[in-house]
């Protein structure tokens, strides 16, 4: 028997039909069929994946966030640093031009490199770090003391900021009077006699405070640092520092035209760009790694589908025969595994997205650390992480139920299967 569409019967068929029609054939749970178990497994699958990845690249962006503003209180706007060696020189002309340069506000002159520090019985590297007497006064730092006082010049003599990592490591007593910290460093200028034990050129600094910084560093005058390295001239690297709200793009460039091309001036983001490019791959390879799981839940949602087709065939043969057209039979198995994966996703991203917040607020998840800037795992919620799991789920879901809505008006019309 030939069969023959008479949609002028049923002139119209409202688009809201059919989606009523497929929300019915999803939420009809009078009997648990084999069908429902696939759909409830690919609920599951996207509302777990959806919440996970919600919560995981939330934590990740926690730890960029975190680091950015750690970076932020310990690093200069911006670093210059020579490409052709470990040390440079600049004349005062031309840090003077630099200085002229409208939204800066200070360059400081830097001299850095390990050097062994004892105090007590401990011994350990560190990196000795020579800083103008005005650093104190543009630095951001001052922030990160924990005890003591962020100075490294006082009536006259030289003082030691000293980080935490190495107070731990050598358990510095700011209380003890008695104890300095002995710095010792190879000397360059004069040869060594026979016999002479002399070969290092040694600084004793009184502790001034202790900064929150995992780097083993220690922060001196630059003169006193020359003297201990036999280097009466030479930079490591200058530190920049802008005013609030200055265009550092702008000064960036107009540095790089007064100092030449031998020069690299970096920002926050790029003095630490090996770590936040391993972040960023982290948090790729997590993404993907969650994603797949909503991935094999789509073949769930498939043969979901696809069984969807085989257990309404009856309904759908009786549908078009009044007139329903197969775009909208079709369109009826496309909003039923759409409504799944909403299903799942929706109430999977409010959730990782409550939990995130409970984390943030309330920190009852820790990092199970000690010796730690933060007790509980940081939390950044960001929208743009809500609209690629949205993303990610809607492909998938498209491409799962593809196949089944496409053939659904063929199998409804074929009484054979």
């Amino acid at each position: 028997m030939k069969f023959e569409f008479q949609p002028s019967k049923i002139p119209k068929f409202a688009p809201m039909l059919v989606f009523r029609i497929a929300f019915r054939y999803v939420l009809a749970l009078r009997k648990f069929s084999t069908t429902q178990i696939l759909s409830l497994l690919a609920f599951l699958g996207i509302f777990l994946g959806s919440m996970s990845m919600v919560i995981v690249l939330s934590a990740f962006n926690g730890f960029e966030t975190l680091l950015k503003q750690i970076y932020h209180h310990q690093d200069p706007d911006l670093k210059i640093e020579s490409l052709k060696g470990k040390t440079f020189k600049l004349d005062s002309s031309t840090i003077q031009k630099m200085a002229r340069i409208s939204g800066l506000k200070s360059v400081q002159s830097c001299l850095s490199d390990k050097a062994s520090l004892q105090y007590g019985d401990g011994q350990m590297v560190v990196e000795l770090v020579g800083v103008q007497p005005d650093f104190v006064a543009v630095s951001r730092m001052d922030s990160l003391v924990k005890k003591g006082d962020f100075l490294i010049q006082k009536g006259g003599n030289s003082f030691g900021l000293v980080s935490e990592s190495v107070r731990n490591a050598l358990q510095i007593n700011l209380n003890n009077q008695f104890e300095f910290l002995e710095l010792s460093y190879p000397k360059r200028k004069k040869l060594l006699k026979l016999g002479t034990s002399k070969i290092f050129n040694t600084l004793n600094l009184g502790i001034a405070g202790f900064i929150q910084m995992d780097e083993p560093r220690v922060y001196a005058p630059i003169e006193s640092v020359r003297q201990i390295m036999d280097k009466e001239d030479g930079l490591s690297y200058l530190e920049i520092y802008t005013n609030q709200g200055s265009d550092l793009e702008r000064i960036k460039a107009e540095i790089q035209k007064i100092i030449g091309k031998d020069f690299s001036i970096k920002n926050e983001i790029e003095q630490h760009a090996d770590l936040f490019k391993i972040l960023k791959i982290e948090k790729l390879f997590v993404f993907l790694a969650l994603g797949f799981i909503i991935l094999i839940s789509s073949f769930n949602l498939f043969v979901s589908c696809s069984m969807l087709v085989i257990d309404k065939k009856k309904d759908l043969f009786t549908l078009m025969a009044l007139g329903l057209k197969p775009e909208k039979v079709s369109g009826i198995i496309r909003y039923a595994g759409g409504i799944i994966a909403v299903l799942g996703l929706i109430p999977g991203l409010l959730l990782g997205f409550g939990f995130c917040l409970a984390q943030k607020w309330y920190g009852f998840v820790p990092l199970g650390m000690t010796s730690t800037l933060v007790e509980a795992y940081p939390i950044d919620i960001q929208a743009f992480d809500f609209i690629i799991i949205a993303v990610w789920v809607a492909v998938i879901a498209l491409a799962a139920v593809f196949n089944p809505s496409k053939k659904a008006p063929l199998l409804a019309l074929n009484r054979n299967v």
